[in-house]
This record gives C-alpha cells, structure tokens and sequence, in this order.
C-alpha cells in the first residue's frame, strides 16, 4: 500500500500571504518615514493673493512687448519698459527652483540705464528654474513669470 502524499497548498497560501502581508507594512512604514517638503512654507497666503496676482500679469501684458526676457550666455536679461524713470521701478526678482525651494534666490529689481537688469546665472543649480518678477510702476502692480533651464 502506497502512503498518501499530504498536499500542502494551504500552508503555501498562508505563508504566501503572511509575506504579502509583512512587505505592504514594511513600504507603508517607510513611506510614512520620508519627508514630503512643501513647495512652499505659506501656501494658504500666496493662494489667498492668486487674484492680485492674475491681475498684475494682466496689466504686464498691457504693456506690450515693452518686457522682455532673454536667456542665454550665462545670465538672464530683464528688459523694463522705459515708459518711467528706473528710480519708480520697486520690486524683487524671484529665482524659484521647484525641485529644492531652498535654493531659491530674492533679487531687488534695479533696472540700469538702459532699464535692463542682469542676473547670472553661473551659481545657479543645473535644472529647471522659474524666473518670478513682480514689480511696481507709478503705482500698478505689474507681474512675469517665466520658466528657463540652467545646464
């Protein structure tokens, strides 16, 4: 007489679904471990200004082709209008890089005699950037926004 083979499927199931187990908690725990930066430490205030800000882009491109951006040669140029003197331009040039906000760099707008500012961009972190220039003129808030890659 020939003794019956146990099958052992069940136990293959059990453990089968016991790693299952153990691995989904494992990438659950370390997932909750990872950091997840903001893009932004205030984001509920600048979503709060969004307005301001659609409307100062709006008067920007009233303007014309009076700003202009360029990029290249190691440097992006801002040209301002020249509709008033370089003294009545107020504001701060954004250098937004998405991937790491602490790279991020402020510049106050100072158009120069030819009501154009240069900004280098040799210390920049290869990647993309986002050129962010709000600005004041006789009183109007005016705002541009444009992406550039530094290689």
């Amino acid at each position: 007489m020939q003794k019956a083979r146990k099958s052992r499927w069940g136990m293959g199931i059990v453990t089968v679904f016991v790693l299952f187990v153990a691995v989904m908690l494992g990438v659950t725990g370390y997932l909750m471990s990872q950091d997840v930066p903001l893009v932004t430490d205030s984001y509920y205030e600048k979503e709060l200004r969004f307005q301001e800000r659609i409307e100062a882009s709006e008067r920007t491109l009233a303007l014309g082709s009076a700003v202009e951006c360029s990029i290249g040669n190691q440097q992006v140029r801002m040209q301002f209008p020249r509709t008033v003197p370089q003294s009545e331009i107020a504001g701060q040039i954004l250098l937004y890089r998405p991937a790491d906000h602490s790279a991020d760099r402020t510049i106050p707008v100072r158009p120069d005699s030819a009501w154009q500012q240069l900004i280098p961009t040799s210390s920049l972190l290869p990647g993309l950037w986002r050129l962010q220039v709000q600005w004041a003129m006789r009183g109007e808030d005016y705002y541009f926004e444009r992406p550039f890659m530094v290689q």
